[in-house]
């Protein structure tokens, strides 16, 4: 059996494998990067999956240059190693610092990862920061108000209920009192607003449906940011384990095999 990275364990990794996962993203890209000369961020490039997308999109002889920014030491070291193309570089860092990291840029992508930033505000500053008259950002997330389509919040209801009367049964209580960077969910149209608050106009906001398969929600359920919003205060073992349980339960007792959510994709440009 293969050992699992415990940087792994809990991450979007297994969830981002999914092949809606690279349509929602792959979306976005073709919408804001050009097979031209330009300078383009990828912001929270995790492992490299959309910085890939990016380098197929604009190829080699482009004359683009693309930089990846992370936190993550082990993520930015399995991009390197994953694209090693000359016109392409990773850079650790935080996007509460991206002026700092790089230089002015026509395209930022943030994708899967604004709905992690506390200071929304501050980080959509600092990319107005590094984006050049006319540049385009793009971001992207299924953690929003309105992620749930209409018809469906029984079965995430369920699915947590479910999870927390496993919990319960064993004797452990989950801590509602806690706050959580997963809770702090914004509207589409906050967004909106925050985007415009923040330097930018014609702002456009699409939301993609996507059809979530069982083995898809019990990846989702594995990551630690969904395992924190659901059952605060639990550990992340112990959570993820329950929400296998109640996922199990909650699809039979509804009879689902799928489930549709909502993805946010947002596009705009630095006034």
């Amino acid at each position: 059996m293969t050992a699992i990275d415990p940087s792994e364990r809990f991450s979007f990794s297994a969830f981002s494998r999914h092949p809606f996962f690279t349509q929602v993203n792959q979306w976005l890209v073709e919408r804001v990067v050009r097979p031209t000369k330009e300078v383009i961020v990828d912001l929270g490039c995790g492992p490299g999956a959309v910085t890939r997308l990016i380098v197929e999109r604009v190829g080699p002889e482009s004359g683009a240059q693309v930089i990846g920014v992370d936190p993550s030491p082990s993520a930015l070291e399995r991009a390197r190693t994953e694209i090693s193309a000359r016109w392409v570089r990773f850079i650790e860092g935080t996007a509460e610092r991206l002026s700092r990291l790089v230089p002015r840029a026509d395209v930022v992508l943030f994708l899967n990862a604004i709905h992690l930033v506390p200071d929304k505000a501050a980080v959509l500053a600092e990319i107005r920061k590094v984006l050049r008259l006319g540049g385009r950002l793009a971001f992207n997330s299924t953690f929003f108000t309105g992620a749930y389509v209409e018809g469906q919040s029984a079965f995430w209801r369920r699915w947590v209920v479910r999870a927390a009367q496993h919990l319960r049964a064993q004797g452990i209580e989950i801590k509602h009192a806690e706050t959580t960077t997963a809770r702090q969910f914004l509207t589409p149209d906050q967004y909106r607003e925050l985007c415009e608050a923040s330097g930018f106009k014609a702002t456009t906001v699409e939301l993609l449906k996507v059809e979530m398969t069982r083995e898809s929600l019990a990846d989702i359920g594995r990551f630690s940011l969904f395992i924190e919003g659901a059952l605060p205060g639990v550990p992340l073992d112990v959570g993820s384990e329950a929400l296998q349980v109640g996922l199990n339960q909650a699809l039979a007792e509804l009879n689902l095999e799928s489930v549709p959510r909502y993805w946010l994709e947002v596009v705009a440009e630095a006034a």
